[in-house]
Order: C-alpha cells, then sequence, then structure tokens
C-alpha cells in the first residue's frame, strides 16, 4: 500500500494502474463516491482510474467520462490525508456508465522503529508485524533505507459488517494461474514511510511476520493450514503467495513485500449476470448488489453496482447455492433470490426489485451573510435519511439533487457556511419527501463552528484550525479511549498533535493515557499525570470539545516546559 498522509499524489506514483499489457481497450464511463466509514463525504479526495485523475467534489462524487480501460479488470484507486489508500477492483461492461463506491479507513498515529534494529506492531485486533533488522528499502530509489520507520496498520476479519467495503474485490488468481472467487477470513493492510514521507518496502531477499487474527465465529472449523493472498493494484486482482500456518487463535505468514495481505480459500469462479429492473420494467441504474450463502447468513464479497442500463456482471463462485439481493443505500432489501451457480456463464434473467427507479429529491435555496450580500464562497450540508450530503454555493445560489431510499416524508437537517466570512446559518430541520423543495434565504450570521487544536507553549499561543490542518478523532485500542489527530499541512508526514484520553463519552474530567506534540525539531511528550477537561461531548457528527495543561517533556534536551491546550473537534467514532 501506498502511503496516505504524506501528499496524495497519484500521478507521483512509479507505476500507471493500468500497465499496458497489449490488450485492446475498451471505453467507459465511471462515476462513484467517496466516503469514510461513517458515510461522511471526502471532498478532495484524488481519484485514478486507468490513466485518468480526478478529484472529489464537496459531496464526495466523482467521474470520468470517455475512460480507457483493459477489458478484463477495472480498477479504481482512492488517496486522501489521513487516510489508508484504499482500492476498488471492477468488471467492465464497455460502453455504458458504472458506478464504483470507495470507503476510507482513518489513519491512526502507528507505531515507529529505528530500520537497522527492527521492530514489532501490535495492533489493538491482535495483529502483529515483526521486522527484522537491516530489512527496508526506498521504493522509489531501491537503496536501502536506514532512518526510522513509520508503519500505519489495520486489520479486519471477514465476520464484521465493513469487511467488504474496504476490501478490494474476491477475484484472484491462484498458483495455477487460474481464475478463482476467495472467501476471506481476515485480512491485514499496511503502510510504510520513511522520516521525509517517501514510500518504503522490505528489500528484495528480506521478510517480514504477519500474524492474522481468525474470526471467533471461524475458529472451529479454520483450516490448519489457509491460502496466502496479496493484492496487486497494476493487475486489479488478489494473487496467491504460498500458505498462512494456524497457531492457536491466529495464522502467521511470512510475506516479501507489503500490500494488502489477506487469508481465504479459493473458489472456482464464474461470471454471473443478471438485468435489474423496477416494479414497473425500468432499468434500476447503479443498483447495489449483494451476494450471501444459501441460508442468507453471510456475506460472500463486496457489494457490485449495476451500470446505467441495469445490467449486472460480478464474479462469483461456480455450481454453488447462494442468496442474491437487491439493496438500495439505506441497506433495506429490495428483491432477494434463491440461485445456484453453474460451471460457465450464469445468466439470470431480468430480476425486478420492489422499488420506482428514482426516488430524486431536488433541493434548491439562496444563502446570504448578516449583510444580506450573496455568499460566493461556502457550502450547505443536509442530513437525511441518516446520510450526509453536500452542496456548493455558487453566486448565492444552491442546488442538491439526491436520489432518496425512500418517497415518505422525513425530516432534514440543514446548514449553510460561509468560508471566507467563517460564519454559519442556524441548522433548520424541515420536513420533506420528493420533488423540488425551495428552502428560500439562509443566513450565515453565527460564528462557524471550525475545529482547531490552540495551544500555548512558553507563553506563546499556536493554532491548528481545519480546514488548513487535519483535524481527526478516533477510537483507541483499549476500550472507551478517544485519540484525536493532527496533521499540519506544512508536514502532512508526521502527526503534530497526538491525545488520547480514556473515560464514558460524556463531559467530565478523564485521564490523559497519551499525548505527544511535535513543532519544527521540537518533539514533546507528557510527563506527569494529565487530566483533560471534556466540556462537550456530542455524538457522531457532533463536537467533543475540552481542555487541560501541565507540562511536557522536550526529548532533545530533557527539560519540562509549561504547556495548556483546548480543542474543538468534529467525533467519527
Amino acid at each position: 500500500m501506498l502511503n496516505a498522509c504524506s501528499k496524495p499524489d497519484l500521478e507521483a506514483d512509479p507505476q500507471p494502474i493500468d500497465k499496458p499489457s497489449g490488450q485492446a481497450m475498451v471505453t467507459i464511463s465511471l462515476k462513484g463516491r467517496v466516503t469514510d466509514e461513517n458515510a461522511t463525504p471526502i471532498s478532495g479526495a484524488l481519484v485514478r482510474s486507468g490513466n485518468e485523475l480526478t478529484t472529489t467534489d464537496i459531496n464526495g462524487n466523482y467521474q470520468f467520462t470517455n475512460l480507457r480501460v483493459k477489458p478484463n479488470n477495472g480498477l479504481v484507486e482512492v488517496a486522501a490525508n489521513g487516510y489508508f489508500r484504499d482500492y476498488q477492483r471492477f468488471d467492465i461492461l464497455p460502453e455504458s456508465e458504472q458506478y464504483i463506491q470507495a470507503e476510507l479507513v482513518i489513519r491512526e498515529s502507528g507505531h515507529q522503529f529505528d530500520a537497522e534494529a527492527g521492530g514489532t506492531y501490535s495492533l489493538a485486533s491482535g495483529a502483529s508485524l515483526q521486522f527484522s533488522g537491516a530489512a527496508m528499502k526506498d521504493l522509489a530509489s531501491g537503496q536501502q533505507y536506514t532512518g526510522t520507520v513509520q508503519v500505519n496498520a489495520f486489520s479486519r476479519q471477514a465476520d464484521e459488517p465493513a469487511f467488504y467495503d474496504i476490501i478490494p474485490g474476491a477475484k484472484g488468481t491462484d498458483l495455477s494461474n487460474k481464475p478463482v472467487s476467495i472467501q476471506f477470513l481476515t485480512a491485514v493492510v499496511t503502510e510504510l514511510t520513511g522520516t521525509a514521507g517517501q514510500q518504503l518496502q522490505l528489500s528484495t531477499g528480506k521478510a517480514a511476520s504477519v500474524k492474522f487474527p481468525i474470526p471467533p465465529s471461524k475458529l472451529a472449523g479454520a483450516p490448519t493450514a489457509i491460502s496466502l493472498w496479496y493484492f496487486d493494484p497494476l493487475n486489479g486482482e488478489w494473487k496467491e503467495e504460498g500458505k498462512a500456518v494456524k497457531e492457536g487463535n491466529y495464522y502467521s505468514a511470512q510475506i516479501p513485500h507489503f500490500s494488502t495481505w489477506a487469508c481465504g480459500t479459493a473458489l472456482p469462479a464464474a461470471p454471473l449476470k443478471a438485468t435489474i429492473t423496477d416494479v414497473n420494467g425500468a432499468a434500476l441504474a447503479f443498483a447495489r448488489i449483494q451476494l450471501y450463502s444459501a441460508d442468507g447468513k453471510e456475506l460472500l464479497g463486496n457489494s457490485v453496482h449495476t451500470n446505467d442500463k441495469g445490467i449486472l456482471l460480478m464474479n462469483a463462485p461456480r455450481n454453488s447455492a447462494m442468496e442474491m439481493r437487491v439493496v438500495n443505500a439505506c441497506n433495506e432489501i429490495l428483491a432477494a433470490q434463491k440461485i445456484t451457480t453453474g460451471s460457465s456463464d450464469n445468466w439470470l434473467g431480468t430480476i425486478k426489485a420492489g422499488a420506482n427507479a428514482a426516488n430524486n429529491l431536488l433541493i434548491q435555496g439562496k444563502v446570504q451573510n448578516c449583510k444580506a450580500a450573496a455568499v460566493y464562497n461556502g457550502w450547505v450540508r443536509v442530513i437525511i435519511d441518516g446520510q450526509i450530503h453536500k452542496a456548493k454555493i455558487s453566486n448565492g445560489l444552491f442546488q442538491l439533487s439526491l436520489d432518496r431510499c425512500y418517497n415518505t416524508n422525513t425530516y432534514a437537517k440543514i446548514t449553510a457556511v460561509d468560508e471566507d466570512g467563517n460564519m454559519e446559518s442556524n441548522t433548520i430541520t424541515m420536513e420533506m419527501s420528493t420533488g423540488k423543495v425551495d428552502l428560500g434565504t439562509l443566513s450565515t450570521c453565527n460564528k462557524r463552528n471550525m475545529q482547531y487544536i490552540s495551544y500555548t507553549m512558553n507563553g506563546t499561543n499556536y493554532l491548528l484550525q481545519a480546514p488548513v490542518d487535519s483535524l481527526i478523532q478516533t477510537m483507541g485500542t483499549a476500550a472507551k479511549t478517544y485519540t484525536i489527530n493532527c496533521y499540519k499541512t506544512a508536514d502532512a508526514a508526521a502527526v503534530a498533535f497526538s491525545m488520547s484520553f480514556s473515560g464514558d463519552a460524556n463531559p467530565g474530567e478523564y485521564p490523559v493515557t497519551t499525548l505527544k506534540f511535535s513543532q519544527d525539531k521540537t518533539q514533546l511528550t507528557n510527563t506527569g499525570a494529565w487530566l483533560v477537561k471534556i466540556t462537550n461531548f456530542g455524538k457522531p457528527g457532533e463536537f467533543i470539545e475540552g481542555n487541560a495543561s501541565g507540562r511536557m517533556r522536550d526529548q532533545s534536551s530533557n527539560r519540562t516546559i509549561p504547556f495548556t491546550f483546548q480543542f474543538k473537534v468534529i467525533r467519527n467514532q
């Protein structure tokens, strides 16, 4: 995996996704949306497919037209500051528009070790990575690397609901070079960077040890050895790389390079095709399709979307009984059908889903500041059906078109933001269903609730503030532990501020478990016992606010200095 905290420059990657292979290229259009694990849209993410590059808009959407791709495997690559890089593969339907959604995982503070000495990184999930000494190289130059290694990783198990949202498909090639569909058990994603943010990799001939946690629900039936797989972004598929061996509650393996690695069982694969329509027979464009076990209890792979003509093409295990579901964006089942695949192409005909083709809602209005002048630089946030949407303000006007899961009445929450004036409107709640809704004029007369960390060091005050700096809240490794990280724009490869505290999700005073700070060449860690006073503890999507004071130790001089800070960040988890 490439680094997602340093500048996510996809154009600077050493090799393009679609490496020339002599295959005739085909043309498609492609669109999709990029969100985090809480379904919050990520704007400004870099998205690449084929050899084309674009960025997501304010609502996390991206689009390519007349995209030239290889006919066998499509691939979307997404990078954004503060998140792990993501890959999503898909089957190509030429001369049509296809839809690919990406869900990014927040990049936590990780672990550092000396490249010459080696080290071990243990994750809260039980996964671990062990590195031998003098085993690192700079990926771009190929030269041996001898400095500090920053390792970031996360693991997922197949019984977790979000597992297949972050795994790049289940299509692979086994050791015999035969196409297979993989039934995964567990996976580990790893990124390695050097002190300058450069990408690192294991040196040729070196290996690292990885432990993969086995899902508790699968432990009893887990085989003593299982196929080991890595995702190859150049070919857009998984490749088998020997075996991982069961050791207690884990699978252990030696790996020769870092990427996305997983343990799973290979099943012979065949294409699955169908046409999905609504109840009236109209094509259901971009409908989400899922495959489950025959009893409907176990998800068998990634969700796949139909194209703009309602046509479905996906990879599926051969000669297997399963249940196919058509699901809307609110995770409601619109259709469920028992199927049994054969040994070659599987054509299911037309499947009608219990939905209309679209429940379109168009929200529009005007935005002005407190002097009744039009807002030119800003956006409007709309929360409806549990999903977050944004619309850009242009010349004092905004418009947001979205397809709802339902055509029934519901309540939406709307807030307008003036970026230039650093102001926002009152949040209004309005009942709506489908059709056009005009909100009239929204006035941005309130000081904007921006995220920030304000700190005082040796009597001098400094400010870290979004959106210039990236402020990210995550859950820590221990239960009820909350972590707040800040990445400065000037040095996005390093964590400028990191604080963890343990406590309930309520206002109060809680012990600080970790506190680190970096500014220029100054590296500080907390000394003595610290308490953070949480004055506001909102729900996910709302704010956590608090303050603390104490003494920090300068790691270079070993002296202690007074340090105070206060913060306001959006709660993600």
